[in-house]
């Protein structure tokens, strides 16, 4: 089979499953942005936040080590050995949280939280165990099932957010008085973004018995010769990991900490957090592209890095993502009041949205990254993905600590845009001489540079008529699509001669 197609087979489905169950996660939004006020809505974005970064040290590289040495020793004990760590570490860390909340929720300012602080650590320790059946599914090729399970679990922490979320106004809908008691029970006086978590822990539970025929094949094992060189390989990814996490989510967890108080009149840092989250979920987009593509490049790389064409198969891969974030990019942008009136039902979450070009910009630099990247992962040098990342958090750490204090939101969004930049001109650099792939530099420039263009122009353009301005954004999306797709044509036909 094509390995193009293969690939795209694979990311298809992968997308597919993340596209819907963003989707279906990104349906909270419109329901967290109207129930909560900005301050709630701040209080859950910074909690996922330092969730996000965590994870990466909950699986701490082994994911990316499972893959790599699989494909290389072809032993079962990859597995077990993988699976054993992350139990001991994860199991660790969860009960220094847990112990710890009534501590942890007075450093977040919620101290009377700490319950939740609780909850989160049990999330992260059952999501950190299952990430190795996860990859297993992956490594086996069986990506409908990996879909299939993840879909449920995001369709369940979803529906179930949204009944909890809901309780009040079900109960005065004038059902029965038999159907009211029982609803009733799962109503807490007091209660309201402890719903949302409720509802995760209850999705990660539910995904941890789903997979437990995978955990109950573990035969725990630690053998330190077997195991050192999957360390040594891993932890320069959990380094990474845990840079690039710092990267994409350092602002939401010290925002408040780094924006003077009063600096957006009549809000509090936390409400201003509330905001800039809110406009940042309209990223989701080229997340999900770049979350589809590692999914499936990961393993699909490794497995066809001995192949003779490669590195030529490789620079194909980066034209054809490009491409689809470019669109991604002018589709979004174009269209971005449009996609908040269904998603940011508060007004007031609209007041950032003209930063919505510049995060696209800044994840479609992260996923250049990402398979610019390929390079040090075949060759076993991932202490250079180590070092990449470092970069990118120290630029991100400069960025946020001198731009937010003046700039607001505006700050936080051009120090993600300057690390992700850096980092796939960085990688790209370092990459060329120790593994080559022949990138088609000119095309992707050209298809970048189209984009910001086709953004600028959009600006110029401005009908009072909202029902006119809206119709021309759909047709220069359409219209530009079209031109990439006549020059794709084209190109192929050339190359066919």
């Amino acid at each position: 089979m094509n390995p193009l197609k293969k690939l795209a087979g694979q990311t298809a489905i992968y997308g597919v499953s993340s596209i819907v169950g963003r989707f279906l996660t990104y349906l909270l939004t419109p329901f967290l942005t109207k129930i909560f006020i900005s301050g709630e809505y701040g209080i859950v974005s910074q909690i996922y936040a330092y969730v996000a970064i965590l994870n990466v040290v909950y699986t701490f590289g082994m994911e990316t080590a499972y893959f790599r040495f699989s494909y290389k020793l072809k032993d079962e004990r990859v597995y077990h050995q993988t699976l054993t760590a992350i139990l001991v570490v994860g199991g660790c860390l969860s009960a220094l949280i847990y112990f710890n909340s009534a501590f942890l929720a007075t450093l977040l300012d919620i101290p009377d939280k700490s319950h939740i602080i609780r909850w989160v650590a049990l999330i992260l320790f059952m999501d950190g165990v299952v990430a190795i059946p996860f990859a297993r599914l992956r490594y086996e090729g069986r990506a409908k099932k990996f879909a299939t399970l993840k879909l449920i679990a995001i369709f369940l922490q979803t529906s179930l957010t949204i009944f909890l979320l809901y309780i009040p106004k079900i109960l005065n809908s004038g059902i029965p008085i038999w159907l009211q008691s029982l609803i009733e029970v799962f109503q807490v006086e007091g209660w309201g973004v402890e719903y949302v978590f409720v509802a995760n822990l209850v999705s990660s539970l539910f995904t941890f018995l789903l997979l437990s025929q995978y955990l109950l094949k573990l035969r725990p094992q630690v053998s330190w010769v077997y195991f050192k060189p999957m360390l040594l390989y891993g932890f320069p990814i959990l380094l990474t990991g845990l840079t690039g996490m710092l990267n994409d989510q350092f602002a939401t967890a010290f925002f408040p900490y780094l924006l003077p108080e009063g600096f957006y009149p009549g809000k509090s840092t936390l409400s201003a957090l509330g905001i800039y989250s809110a406009t940042l979920k309209l990223s989701i987009f080229m997340a999900l592209a770049v979350q589809a593509f590692r999914y499936a490049g990961e393993p699909f790389f490794f497995s066809q890095a001995e192949e003779k064409n490669a590195p030529e198969l490789f620079s194909r891969i980066m034209h054809y993502f490009v491409i689809f974030c470019v669109i991604i990019l002018v589709g979004v942008t174009l269209n971005v009041n449009i996609i908040a009136d269904v998603f940011l039902k508060r007004k007031v979450y609209h007041e950032a949205l003209y930063l919505v070009p510049i995060l696209l910009f800044g994840r479609l630099f992260f996923g250049m990254y990402v398979n610019f990247s390929v390079w040090f992962k075949l060759t076993d040098k991932t202490y250079f993905g180590t070092i990449i990342s470092s970069i990118g958090t120290i630029i991100t750490l400069l960025g946020n600590f001198l731009l937010i204090p003046v700039l607001g939101y505006t700050g936080s969004a051009l120090a993600s845009l300057f690390c992700f930049f850096f980092m796939a001109i960085i990688c790209y650099q370092t990459g060329k001489k120790r593994f080559p792939v022949p990138y088609d530099l000119k095309s992707i420039g050209f298809y970048l540079l189209s984009a910001l263009g086709m953004i600028a122009v959009s600006q110029f353009i401005r009908i009072e008529n909202m029902w006119v301005d809206n119709l021309l954004r759909v047709v220069f999306t359409l219209s530009y699509i079209l031109i990439i797709f006549l020059i794709e044509k084209r190109k192929l036909a050339v190359q066919s001669l």
